[in-house]
């Protein structure tokens, strides 16, 4: 039987068999009971609930996860949940695929602020790598359209990372993992706790992690992975009274040496790639929040929060490109170097009024400012002289990374939400938000002079619940967009290809996607069943172009973005978990189909996950020293032979397009008090594979480990 056969035969096996991740990834903090309906509502860290996302598959990981399975950066620790696709270009970086869309078109946040700032590019990003998972007490995820409290970007889904609560009394942490596949450890000492009679709160942490060069599957060796990364955090809380508190939170995180795989080869070795050496050093994250709540202070008021902070997001990038001549690739003579820091300052805040029993009602807003600081150079590789970039405008010279330096971006938003339950069985609920953006770039008169852009968008959303039995149904629509940025605006980029010119005159991108949902929940089965169709318009995608009359720019080809398309998405997602002896059964399938249509031509959308499923099997194990668990989880998924034209022009891509794939891995994990071991083998057939869209091959057969020890916990 080949692999492809065996997969389709574990994914046919999943509506009566599948199982939607532990207990501890489905994040239930609270279950009320409101006129006999058990209404549960998922937090997502800054307290905004599922109730606000009604219809919306919201599904999280927890802690013990980072402990459960290989997560050498934090998407590693969602590859396992339903729905989810993890690509990665390079080693260091990691992001989500949700329902169809990647990019500046999926919202990452941290404690519910937002890391998404102005120049998000349209495809993978580094934003959930430059979080550390051992800070991590969960991440949410919100598959579907999420702008109605969340705004731009929010289209295919929000990604949330919460941080860990705060200790109850002193302790401390010190853990340490390894991973064989590229001789990667990552480390983390943590002390914290609680003073003053529980009212003050403390925590403090360092992590450092390294990685040498990834080996894939087959024993092939990827030069050029290597990296290595350290994070730092700093928290306190204080309890001023019986419902309010104002937490401090300060976060620092960078990346270093992580280069881009995909650009030095052409899919695999010994291809040459379009360049001969691309690396990002650094990438770093600043974030400052300071945040005051409050819940039930007062007979007006039932939840409160209002938020500020400070964030800055760096990155540095190095770039010598490959010049193709007869006697092939030959590296240029000159390096590109730009830098590019976005400093950024918001407020945020929401409030929820005492209703009667039954009815909520959340009134919030936000607004956030961008301010970009760019600078760039071309040195001579053989004597070293370095020649600053710039872009004129008018009588200026403007400094210039990807951007021109002292661009600025402006949002804000404000929302109102409303729920109401209908006697035993029914729930309603609809909420509304309006947004206005600017950007402001002096992009230099040889792209289109300066860009002066406001846009102001309207989403809106409403679904509606039925409680029957140990069964729910849900039904949502809801509307989403993505504003324009500086990036769409105003970049210079080398992209699959050619190079990204700016690109002045351009609209937000608006969806509406349809979405029904089914839940069982009877004892030791849980079984989901979900389907969505999205409708997109004024799509923003890359198309060639020219530049004063040329279809090169400095020898490569140029590309525009525009408001080109309209597209559908469509797709399906199953999940269940069932118990029955001891023995723990989960599994997970999903599929997704998108068509863009550009006037009479439709062809297939970029980055379309396959079919792709899971299974895993769990059994409890106890040990003299204490408890414990074994797990195999097998995943895999069928081949993409459906490109786009942006497909094809992807070195990440094989030129026919992803081959299915197949494997298992082997875990178990053991609690002897303070100390906690977990450690499995993966991918153990060595099978050379790579997951659709990404630009490394995943990781062969190997051993990770990771120990965790605590103290006063």
């Amino acid at each position: 039987m080949s692999r492809s056969t065996l997969l389709a035969a574990v994914l046919a096996l999943i509506p009566a068999h599948s199982a939607f991740a532990r207990q501890d990834s489905v994040a239930a903090d609270s279950v009320r009971r409101v006129r006999g309906v058990d209404v549960v509502a998922e937090r997502l860290g800054s307290g905004i609930t599922n109730s606000l996302l009604l219809g919306d598959a919201v599904t999280s990981v927890g802690e013990s996860r980072v402990g459960e399975q290989p997560v050498r950066i934090l998407p590693d620790a969602l590859r396992e949940l339903p729905g989810v696709q993890v690509q990665q270009t390079n080693a260091g970086h990691g992001t989500v695929i949700l329902r169809g869309l990647v990019g500046n078109q999926v919202l990452v946040l941290v404690d519910g602020v937002r890391l998404n700032n102005s120049t998000v590019r349209d495809g993978p990003n580094q934003l959930l790598s430059l979080v550390d998972p051992e800070l991590i007490q969960r991440v949410d995820v919100v598959r579907g359209p999420g702008s109605v409290v969340f705004g731009s970007d929010a289209m295919g889904g929000v990604v949330n990372a919460v941080t860990r609560a705060f200790a109850g009394r002193m302790e401390g942490a010190a853990a340490i993992g390894f991973s064989g596949s590229d001789a990667g450890v990552r480390a983390r000492l943590e002390v914290g706790g609680a003073l003053r009679g529980g009212r003050l709160a403390v925590q403090l942490g360092l992590a450092s992690q390294s990685a040498g060069e990834l080996r894939a599957g087959s024993g092939l060796v990827q030069p050029g992975t290597s990296w290595r990364g350290h994070s730092g955090s700093a928290r306190l809380r204080w309890r001023a009274g019986a419902c309010d508190e104002l937490a401090l939170t300060l976060l620092a995180s960078s990346l270093r040496d992580v280069g881009r795989y995909d650009r030095l080869v052409r899919y695999r070795p010994p291809a040459p790639g379009p360049d001969a050496e691309f690396v990002f050093s650094p990438q770093q994250l600043g974030m400052a929040v300071a945040r005051w709540s409050g819940t039930a202070c007062n007979a007006r008021t039932y939840h409160r929060s209002v938020a500020a902070g400070w964030l800055s997001q760096l990155e540095g990038r190095m770039q010598r490109a490959n010049l193709m001549g007869g006697g092939g690739p030959a590296p240029d003579s000159v390096r590109v170097y730009q830098r590019d820091d976005v400093r950024t300052v918001f407020v945020a805040g929401w409030v929820e009024p005492r209703l009667a029993a039954g009815t909520s009602l959340r009134l919030g807003g936000d607004v956030y400012r961008d301010r970009v600081d760019a600078r760039g150079f071309i040195e001579s590789v053989a004597t070293g002289d370095r020649t600053p970039t710039v872009r004129v405008a008018g009588a200026d010279s403007i400094a210039s990374g990807r951007f021109p330096d002292g661009a600025t971006a402006t949002s804000g938003g404000a929302y109102l939400h409303a729920a109401r339950l209908l006697g035993r069985r029914w729930r309603l609920a609809a909420g509304v938000r309006a947004d206005l953006s600017a950007v402001k770039v002096r992009a230099g008169d040889d792209f289109g002079g300066d860009v002066n852009a406001t846009n102001a968008t309207l989403s809106a959303h409403g679904g509606a619940s039925l409680y029957h039995g140990a069964w729910v149904f849900t039904a949502h629509l809801g509307r989403s967009f993505r504003a324009p940025n500086i990036y769409d605006f105003a970049t210079v980029s080398a992209v699959p290809g050619g190079v990204q010119l700016p690109s002045p005159a351009l609209r937000p991108e608006h969806g509406v996607a349809a979405e029904l949902t089914a839940r069982l929940d009877r004892g030791p089965i849980v079984l989901i069943t979900t389907l969505f169709h999205s409708w997109l318009r004024d799509v923003l995608d890359r198309v060639p172009g020219s530049y004063r009359g040329d279809t090169l720019f400095q020898g490569r080809r140029v590309f525009l973005t525009t408001n080109l398309a309209t597209a559908r998405l469509y797709g399906a997602e199953l999940a269940a978990t069932i118990r029955a002896g001891g023995l723990a059964w989960r599994a997970q399938a999903f599929w997704t189909r998108g068509t863009q249509r550009t006037g009479a031509v439709s062809e297939a959308m970029t980055r379309i996950p396959p079919l792709s499923g899971l299974l895993g099997l769990r059994q409890p194990v106890s040990t003299a020293a204490g408890p414990g668990w074994a797990e195999v989880v097998a995943r895999g998924a069928l081949p993409q032979r459906r490109l786009s034209p942006r497909d094809r022009r992807d070195s990440r891509i094989a030129p026919d397009g992803t081959d299915g794939w197949f494997t298992v891995g082997l875990r178990a994990g053991f609690d002897f008090g303070s100390l906690r071991l977990g450690a499995g083998l993966e991918n153990l057939t060595d099978r050379l594979y790579r997951e659709h869209g990404s630009g490394i091959d995943a990781p062969g057969r190997h051993l990770w480990v990771r120990v965790e020890h605590r103290i006063g916990g």
